[in-house]
């Protein structure tokens, strides 16, 4: 490895609280989104909704919307469990940073 601070580079962390709450109001507002996008995909249509002649085609169409429903729920908790995870990531980055601090009080006269 050279010493142009390459090396270093790649093992350098930033985190920006800022950055990183921002990102889990956006994950938990698009999961909220889809889980009422899921509850709307799986409204059901009554069997004359295409009238008699088309009563063949609620049932495969209800069928379809109700898979959508479970995709989008799917994406919605994905959605959630992503967000949780950047909070907690910014919690334990608040709490380590929070002790740094105090401990570099203990040094300052």
């Amino acid at each position: 490895m050279s010493g142009n601070g390459a090396g270093a580079a790649r093992t350098t962390i930033i985190l920006n609280a800022d950055v990183l709450r921002g990102q889990g109001r956006s994950l938990a507002a698009h999961a909220s989104d889809l889980a009422s996008a899921a509850g709307q995909a799986r409204v059901s249509m009554p069997a004359t909704a295409f009238g008699r002649l088309n009563s063949y085609l609620p049932g495969p169409c209800n069928a379809l919307a109700g898979r959508a429903g479970d995709l989008l729920t799917s994406a919605s908790e994905l959605l959630a469990a992503m967000g949780e995870g950047v909070d907690g990531v910014l919690k334990q980055f608040e709490t380590i940073e929070a002790e740094a601090a105090a401990e570099l009080e203990k040094w300052e006269p």
